[in-house]
């Protein structure tokens, strides 16, 4: 048995100066990874069966902006069901680690953009480690794109894990598989995606309550240790100086 790290993104690096760059991961014991595949996949079968949509996987982005599949999905509709997702996350049996990466302030010139994602990745792999489990081997899953970028992914986040500051706790094997036949991609792809609204203060948008929604979820990222709060800890805003 192992410990499953789905790993999705919301942003890109050279993207910074539009907003952050996160990246969200989703720990689930291997035990429980049918209970998390079921609810997401009962909770796409009745958004089909309702709407007549015909989609195997949900993208947040898609979702809220009412692109295609859901571009003629009424906004309440579609607020309601993003709070629905967050509502599935809550009961789930799983910790979730996000690390953001922030310009500290405006202006602020960035030469390289490549050492973005890397050190986002220490910080995130720092995170796993002191993430609780039973067990010794841990999966990092990562939503795939492309070769040449899986391939900078898998370098950055075997580099984090050699430089973070925390000593490994259990061996990791890095992997790459997609959305659709990985529903803890998608919860990934949805803490990436509300956790870059919240940070930037963006609480609400016509019919959506990003708030809410996080307040649903805020339960299930990792508390410090012996502490009640989780900034620092399962949530990680680096600020670019």
């Amino acid at each position: 048995m192992a410990l499953l790290i789905y790993v999705d993104e919301s942003g890109q690096p050279h993207q910074i100066n539009e907003g952050p760059y996160v990246v969200a991961s989703v720990a689930v014991d291997e035990r429980e990874l049918d209970k998390l595949n079921m609810a997401i996949e009962d909770l796409i079968t009745n958004i089909n069966d309702r709407l007549r949509l015909g989609i195997n996987e949900i993208h947040t982005k898609h979702l809220v902006k009412g692109n295609s599949p859901w571009n003629n999905v009424p906004i309440e509709t579609r607020a309601q069901i993003f709070q629905d997702i967050a509502e599935v996350i809550a009961d789930l049996n799983i910790v979730l680690n996000i690390v953001a990466a922030v310009k500290s302030r405006p202006g602020i010139r960035i030469t390289s953009f490549k050492g973005i994602r890397r050190h986002v990745l220490k910080l995130l792999a720092e995170r796993l480690f002191m993430t609780p489990s039973r067990q010794r081997l841990a999966i990092i899953i990562f939503d795939s794109s492309t070769l040449g970028n899986d391939v900078k992914i898998r370098e950055d986040m075997e580099k984090g894990i050699r430089e973070g500051l925390t000593s490994p706790t259990y061996r990791t094997y890095i992997t790459f598989s997609y959305s659709d036949r990985e529903p803890g991609i998608q919860i990934a792809d949805y803490v990436a995606y509300l956790t870059r609204y919240i940070i930037t203060k963006q609480y609400k948008w016509q019919n959506f309550d990003f708030e809410k929604a996080f307040l649903t979820i805020e339960p299930k990222i990792r508390n410090c240790p012996g502490r009640s709060t989780y900034i620092n800890c399962g949530l990680k805003i680096w600020e670019i100086q």
